[in-house]
């Protein structure tokens, strides 16, 4: 069980410094560039990754190619976009809630049924951020904390119906043959987003300049593969409230290297946030 709390504070530090690094590249680059750099790195790490773990190459893998679409352009391409609209550190805690509409979506759409005291987690997470929410004297600290509730909120929708349609087919499967699909559909996506927001490709010949996109997107790569290390290390109700706790590390960090303006009602805010993320996580 040791080494799968590691993995599990592992994947939560790699996410939160992943973040933090991405966030810095967007000083520069447009978020197209550090998804390019998540695609090629999926290709290179998650397709090994996910051959050695066993894909399974039956007639529903081309059911799982669709969804596997849905997901790189929902949880993946659209995860970077929403980060370069307001502060990470913010942001980051209000998007961490995406397991209520996950829960939710499942509900409606696939007849699940939540598992009995999740609505206590729910009530504290909007307890969060009500209190992030609350109106301040200072009007463009109100207008941040808007854009980072509005965004992380509509970044969470995307991610946890997505996750809940992409569930079914994993059941029926593997995750590996998942990750091994979301892999590939990675790379027309990020071709797609480079072209929408007008960058050549040509621009990558001199490739020393993006380290800041470079290392946020194979932190964003290791993460995963140490989230799925800790699940199979450990109980999920030990992996899961470990690996949810990355917007701690977001945040921390945020405060210190991006110099994210933080008071005392942000930090209770978070904190009240991240105990209700971390309660759902467990059920989830």
């Amino acid at each position: 069980m040791t080494i799968g709390v590691i993995f599990g504070l592992l994947s939560a530090l790699c996410t939160g410094l992943s973040l933090v690094l991405v966030k810095k590249s967007y000083q520069e680059f447009p978020p197209s560039i550090a998804f390019s750099f998540q695609a090629l790195f999926g290709v290179l790490i998650w397709i090994p990754f996910a051959l050695y773990t066993g894909v399974s190459f039956t007639s529903l893998f081309w059911l799982v190619i669709p969804l596997a679409l849905l997901s790189a352009i929902l949880s993946e391409a659209f995860y970077y976009f929403i980060f370069s609209k307001a502060d990470v550190g913010l942001t980051t805690t209000v998007f961490s809630v995406y397991p209520i509409f996950t829960v939710a979506v499942s509900l409606l759409l696939l007849g699940e049924r939540p598992p009995e005291g999740i609505l206590w987690f729910v009530g504290v997470i909007v307890l969060g951020i009500i209190v992030l929410s609350w109106p301040d004297k200072n009007i463009e600290k109100i207008s941040n904390k808007h854009k980072a509730v509005i965004w992380g909120l509509i970044g969470a929708f995307a991610v946890g119906f997505s996750d809940a349609l992409s569930k079914g087919i994993i059941d029926q499967t593997s995750a590996a043959t998942f990750l091994f699909a979301l892999a590939i559909m990675q790379v027309p996506v990020a071709l797609a987003f480079l072209k929408h927001q007008k960058e050549p490709f040509s621009q990558f010949v001199n490739i020393k300049k993006y380290g800041y996109s470079m290392a946020g997107a194979f932190l964003g790569v290791i993460a995963v593969l140490l989230l799925w290390l800790a699940f199979e290390a450990t109980y999920a109700s030990v992996a899961s409230p470990l690996t949810a706790s990355f917007p701690l590390f977001t945040l921390v960090l945020a405060y210190f290297w991006l110099k994210e303006k933080l008071t005392l009602r942000d930090g209770l805010s978070v904190l009240i946030t991240i105990v209700g993320i971390i309660g759902i996580s467990t059920f989830v």
